[in-house]
């Protein structure tokens, strides 16, 4: 049989999208943050908390807003304290039944008190990795990274969530 390797694996993938096809709906979560800079007069890192809102439309793709607090960052010339609304994509790839590998692209926008950022608040990029793990049907864990633009300074944000889903 000519094409027997391709219709089976046709047969396979069809098959196997149905084990995701209850993975969609309306999640909330929320955790703590290790936000880094290193930009200018300010070298320091400060732990801080995020809490979010998003909906899954299916194991490949979400929406997603969030609030972040950014801390506080202290240095010889310069001070840093912030806040992030955020609204970003998940593009999503399933590994077996519980684990999700994603990246997020997005905007947010920032208000901050700092002289360093180029104004006190504004609307920048964010970007980012991540992974979520389902530990029962409706909850789970994700381990993310990601990058905010803040004027001329880049924030690296570091994130350990747990989300249920509903």
């Amino acid at each position: 049989m000519k094409f027997g390797k391709q219709l089976a694996a046709a047969v396979l993938t069809i098959t196997s999208l149905g084990a995701f096809a209850d993975d969609r709906g309306l999640y909330l979560g929320g955790g703590v943050t290790r936000v880094e800079i290193d930009e200018h007069a300010l070298g320091d890192e400060d732990n801080s908390y995020k809490a979010y809102v998003g909906y899954r439309f299916n194991p490949y793709l979400a929406v997603e807003g969030a609030w972040v607090d950014l801390g506080s960052f202290g240095g010889g010339r310069a001070d840093f304290e912030g806040h992030s609304l955020q609204a970003a994509a998940h593009f999503g790839v399933p590994v077996g039944d519980r684990l999700r590998l994603f990246a997020s692209a997005g905007v947010h926008a920032w208000d901050a008190d700092s002289d360093i950022t180029g104004g006190s608040s504004d609307l920048d990029l964010t970007y980012g990795l991540g992974v979520e793990l389902d530990v029962f049907r409706n909850f789970g864990v994700r381990l993310e990274q990601e990058v905010l633009k803040v004027g001329d300074v880049d924030l690296d944000q570091t994130s350990a969530t747990a989300y249920l889903k509903f």
